[in-house]
């Protein structure tokens, strides 16, 4: 088990759950970075479309009063018109749209003459306050920006957080995406939308991300933007992690800078949002990139593991389309290295099971395979050895065939020396066992030889390198020569033989 133990521990098996785990981020985090892909992909066409009904439309209405749109500034009594007319539009595409608000601006204002008219923006801003329930029957709509008789007409409540026009201090997207209009004038509208990362309108709890489109008359002139919303709480909703390694799992859509992520700026979506946002309590994460494992990230206070990688937000040709984006999904380190540590504690767990399910097995072996030589030897203490039956274990097979023969060697000296008178009287026939030695061949002479001098079948096979059944075919040849008919008799005329030559010996 200790051979086991380091062989798992060389192969790695005890950070066998680190690759399963990076596979297991790579996974989930190639799933949410293809749903953001394509989610944030719909809404970018969805802008494009919506920017050119609404140019269509404006268009027509402001040729029908035959108003130049580069003129429009100079008309502000004409923009509720325009807002009263689009506003059904810009309801029906938020409803035909995995977003959370729909809006228009444009650029000027009803009152151009308050102190803050250039900063302040005619325009209409719709939120579903829903966003994650699909009910086109009674849909949850407010009006967060936009004239309230608009909002009267058209049946939607106004939201607590209501403004009459924009400041577009507070959303920079609208300043960025006409000044990228005006300076790229040879691309499509489909390469201008402009993704203006975590943001929030004033007086509203919830961050945004506005996904705006410049709205482009048809002899050039940029006269305001459009497009669609993603709030925190539908991107919370919407991609929520499914990994099982911990309950703190997050994901985060945010913009690396110098190997760091601006928490301040970027969505997060967990299970618990509360397991997080205790831990998030600083505002950037470093990390440092490991090719073969999983990356860590450290703010000053935390430390988080996981992946992250690149996204791309725009279409090839778009001005923007340098900016970095990045998905990530995580978990708190001692989260991690808690599940870690339990992978690896059942896995010891399971080596010691292995071990007491060893032992016992060793046990029950050996007691089933002992079983016969112990019975054996309990028989041969009430039996003679050779009344026993083979057991088909060689070594017992063996010693009892030892035993055998040390009892009848036994029997054959006790046999000798109660005969003694026999053998002188058979003496003749002694005489004539002498006389057959010399029929015998060389081989047979040296088997019998080996026998005189004690040796046993076995042992005189061992000593000439020849097998048993060879040794028994010489044992029958030299039975038949010499005219024994056992070997009780053999031993008989050999006992008499070394007698004689003690005799020889004395005279």
């Amino acid at each position: 088990m200790t051979a086991v133990f380091a062989i798992l521990l060389i192969s790695g098996v005890f950070n066998l759950r680190n690759k399963e785990a990076k596979t297991l981020f790579e996974n989930e985090l190639n799933h949410i970075e293809n749903d953001i892909y394509t989610h944030f992909g719909s809404i970018s066409s969805k802008s494009v479309d919506l920017a050119k009904t609404l140019n269509i439309s404006i268009e027509k209405i402001l040729k029908e009063k035959k108003i130049l749109i580069g003129d429009l500034k100079n008309y502000p009594d004409v923009f509720n018109e325009l807002l009263d007319a689009e506003c059904q539009t810009l309801v029906t595409a938020l409803l035909r749209t995995k977003s959370s608000g729909v809006f228009m601006i444009l650029d000027g204002t009803i009152n151009p003459n308050l102190p803050c008219a250039d900063f302040s923006k005619t325009g209409i801003y719709i939120r579903n306050m829903e966003p994650n329930i699909v009910n086109l029957e009674s849909p949850y709509l407010h009006m967060l920006r936009g004239p309230t008789d608009i909002a009267k007409n058209n049946n939607i409540p106004i939201h607590p957080q209501w403004e009459m026009e924009f400041d577009i201090n507070e959303v920079a997207s609208f300043t960025k995406t006409i000044y990228s209009a005006r300076n790229n004038t040879e691309l499509p509208i489909s390469k201008l939308y402009y993704w203006h990362h975590n943001t929030g309108l004033s007086n509203t709890a919830d961050d945004v991300m506005l996904c705006t489109v410049p709205l482009i008359a048809s002899d050039g002139t940029i006269y305001g933007v459009c497009g669609f919303e993603v709030s925190s709480l539908l991107f919370k909703l919407s991609y929520i992690p499914d990994l099982t390694i911990s309950d703190a799992v997050f994901a985060l859509l945010t913009k690396p800078e110098n190997k760091e992520f601006d928490l301040s700026s970027s969505f997060l979506s967990a299970k618990y949002p509360a397991f997080i946002t205790n831990e998030l309590t600083d505002t950037r994460l470093f990390y440092q990139i490991n090719q073969n494992s999983l990356i860590r990230y450290y703010s000053a206070s935390d430390e988080f593991i996981g992946l992250h990688k690149n996204i791309s937000l725009y279409a090839d040709g778009s001005p923007y389309e340098n900016e970095e984006w990045a998905v990530s999904v995580m978990v708190p380190a001692k989260d991690y290295e808690r599940t870690l540590a339990s992978f690896n504690h059942m896995i010891v767990m399971l080596l010691f099971v292995l071990l007491f399910i060893a032992i016992a097995a060793s046990f029950w072996s050996s007691k089933f395979y002992l079983k016969p030589i112990t019975e054996t030897i309990s028989k041969m203490k009430q039996t003679k050895p050779s009344e026993i039956e083979k057991t088909n274990i060689i070594e017992i097979d063996d010693l009892l065939e030892f035993l055998s023969q040390q009892d009848i060697d036994t029997e054959t000296k006790a046999q000798i020396k109660s005969n003694t008178v026999t053998e002188v009287e058979n003496i003749g026939m002694f005489k004539e066992f002498l006389k057959n030695i010399e029929t015998l061949s060389p081989a047979e002479r040296t088997v019998f030889d080996l026998y005189m001098e004690g040796y046993t079948g076995k042992e005189i096979a061992e000593k000439l390198y020849l097998s048993i059944n060879t040794i028994k075919t010489h044992n029958k040849r030299i039975y038949e020569k010499m005219n024994v008919s056992s070997r009780n008799e053999l031993m008989l005329y050999f006992r008499m033989m070394k007698e004689i030559n003690v005799i020889r010996e004395t005279d």
